[in-house]
């Protein structure tokens, strides 16, 4: 069987050495970490408000780059010797705020179809993949399981949004159906992911 996470784990290794690589001229004048994660988040808020008003690419983009400047406030903390728990919890609240945002946007305007409800199953879900983590480990559980985290929840959601405008050229009369298509996979697969944690951690804390 594919390890999974494992494989997960060195995309994401290769991916943050990398990342540090590129965030040196961000080191070099001293940008705060906590001046990055503010950014990520108002890239989010201009991801939903394009979203919102059916620009499915253009919000991808700006998710995009939301998602990457999320990414480089914690390589350029731990360069720059600033890791704090503070910082830790403000990153993950901004985190939060960030999805909220795109699903509030995703909520508008799909609003008036069936489409409401996938969305809503899809913030549910990547809610309590969060939430199953954190109070498992705040019990004592520290395995991480699951396919679904954040960052495949939201490569997923990218890669929907960029793919839909192709997808639309040859297939016209089916609007958004590749982005449609994901956010259907991803209502399904967070939920099954925060399912799955449960259960899991049932096991680590019996």
């Amino acid at each position: 069987m594919m390890d999974i996470t494992g494989t997960r784990d060195r995309l994401i290794k290769w991916y943050y050495s990398v990342v540090e690589k590129c965030v040196q001229p961000l080191i070099n004048v001293g940008v705060s970490p906590d001046v990055i994660s503010v950014i990520a988040l108002f890239l989010s808020l201009i991801s939903a408000i394009f979203y919102a008003n059916g620009a499915i690419f253009i919000g991808g983009i700006f998710l995009l780059l939301s998602g990457f400047m999320d990414t480089i406030d914690g390589s350029v903390a731990r360069l720059l010797g600033k890791l704090t728990r503070f910082g830790a919890l403000l990153d993950s609240t901004l985190d939060r705020y960030a999805e909220f945002f795109i699903f509030f946007g995703l909520l508008v305007y799909f609003r008036s179809g069936w489409m409401f409800y996938v969305v809503l199953l899809a913030l549910m879900g990547s809610i309590m993949v969060s939430y199953v983590k954190a109070r498992a480990q705040s019990l004592g559980k520290t395995r991480v399981v699951g396919m679904m985290q954040r960052p495949e929840r939201f490569a997923l959601l990218v890669a929907g949004s960029l793919l839909n405008a192709p997808f639309e050229v040859y297939y016209p009369e089916y609007p958004n159906c590749f982005f449609m298509t994901s956010l259907i996979l991803l209502a399904i697969l967070a939920n099954a992911t925060a399912i799955y944690r449960l259960f899991e951690a049932k096991k680590d804390l019996a």
